[in-house]
């Protein structure tokens, strides 16, 4: 939907109550759900108090009484997409059913679920990057504590395999793998040459997954 136009149909498009509704609760959450649904369709491009506030049923003001300015919206909706991406990735691993020992095929469940991630919200995973870019050290620490646990996913798998039983060399191998597989698939996967480019990217990362174990297996 272009920004400023009238939506197409009456579906995208909550219906303004007459008079002016009670900030409450329930509407801040009937807001927040409007601009994650433009987030989800636009990226950060949808981020207008005007077109929240249409889709939300509410007057601009409102939207800017509910949340402080956009930016303030923008934050809680990637701390959203932030607890998504690590609930996706647990509900990947629970699926999956591997033994825990089975290390390195439990990884590439979890590049996997990254890709999948990114393919399916990749609106939300951009604007999330694009947010943390522009605004760096003034993130609020509630993204550092979830990034955190995103990497104690990872650490806590690495844990299961010989080597990594010093903490700061496994806090250290997390990151590396972290930062490796963000980076495939950051880069590599929409500038893959290949015919199947989430393979490829697959691949690669079984490339980094492989090698981190077997360096760590000789530390044993």
């Amino acid at each position: 939907m272009v920004m400023g136009t009238t939506p197409n149909t009456e579906t995208r498009t909550a219906p303004r109550p007459r008079g002016r509704p009670g900030l409450t609760p329930e509407v801040r959450e009937q807001a927040l759900a409007a601009a994650g649904q433009l987030l989800a369709e636009e990226g950060l491009s949808g981020m207008q108090a005007r077109a929240i506030a249409r889709r939300a049923g509410l007057s601009v003001g409102s939207i800017y009484k509910l949340f402080g300015d956009i930016e303030d919206l923008i934050r809680e909706l990637n701390y959203q997409t932030y607890q998504d991406i690590a609930d996706h990735h647990q509900a990947a691993l629970a699926k999956a059913n591997l033994p825990d020992d089975a290390v390195h095929d439990r990884l590439m469940v979890l590049g996997r679920a990254y890709i999948e991630f990114v393919v399916t919200q990749n609106a939300r995973w951009s604007a999330l990057l694009t947010f943390n870019a522009r605004h760096g050290e003034a993130l609020p620490k509630e993204y550092h504590d979830i990034e955190d646990d995103l990497l104690d996913i990872v650490a806590n798998e690495l844990a299961k395999a010989p080597g990594f039983d010093e903490f700061d060399y496994r806090a250290r191998s997390s990151r590396a793998l972290w930062a490796a597989v963000h980076g495939i698939i950051t880069v590599g996967l929409p500038n893959a040459r290949a015919s199947d480019p989430v393979a490829e990217a697959l691949a690669q990362i079984d490339l980094v997954v492989t090698g981190l174990l077997c360096q760590a297996a000789k530390r044993a």
